[in-house]
């Protein structure tokens, strides 16, 4: 009897699942009021927001890196992934509050001069990737000064960001997870 209510109860929701798969795959109707609120919320953003949100939607995920060549150092050993590493004060408190003006852009600063002080140094440790704040300050300065502008915004570091995400490519196959 068990059996049979099983074995049948298999059967329906077989049936059921072809009858899905055949149908035109279209999103079922939103109703209006949940429409209406993801458009409000989208409304409500705020240009960096819709910023960083575009640059997400546009991330490119193809391997533009070939780290076939690239060979494990020997402090790969000794590996400490970055979220593990105890971060300077400045920076923590720039995580803190991550919408202040500049602080994308310190950010982004930072993880470029991190994996490109692993690289350059074939340190996988917190050593290495951990940079202090005075030298992100110091980059920091000098960008401000050749561009020209007293706040660095997401758009004055793209680029930086964009190598630091390549670069983050090769420290993974030097060292493991950066």
């Amino acid at each position: 009897m068990i059996r049979t209510a099983l074995l049948s109860g298999l059967v329906i929701l077989g049936l059921g699942t072809m009858g899905l798969a055949q149908t035109s795959g279209a999103p079922p109707d939103l109703p209006e009021s949940e429409l209406q609120e993801l458009l409000d919320q989208q409304a409500e953003m705020s240009e960096a927001e819709r910023q960083a949100e575009e640059d997400f939607l546009n991330l490119d995920l193809s391997p533009d890196v070939d780290v076939s060549s690239v060979e494990r150092v020997p402090s790969a050993g000794l590996n400490q992934p970055y979220r593990t590493c105890e971060k300077t004060p400045e920076l923590q408190a720039n995580l803190r509050s991550p919408g202040r003006p500049g602080n994308r852009a310190y950010r982004d600063i930072e993880g470029y001069l991190s994996v490109t002080n692993v690289i350059a140094t074939e340190d996988c440790t917190c050593e290495a990737k951990i940079i202090p704040h005075v030298t992100v300050t110091m980059f920091e300065d000098r960008l401000r000064e050749r561009l020209e502008v007293s706040t660095l915004k997401p758009n004055h570091t793209r680029d930086l960001y964009r190598e630091y995400q390549r670069q983050k490519k090769i420290v993974d196959a030097m060292c493991g997870d950066y």
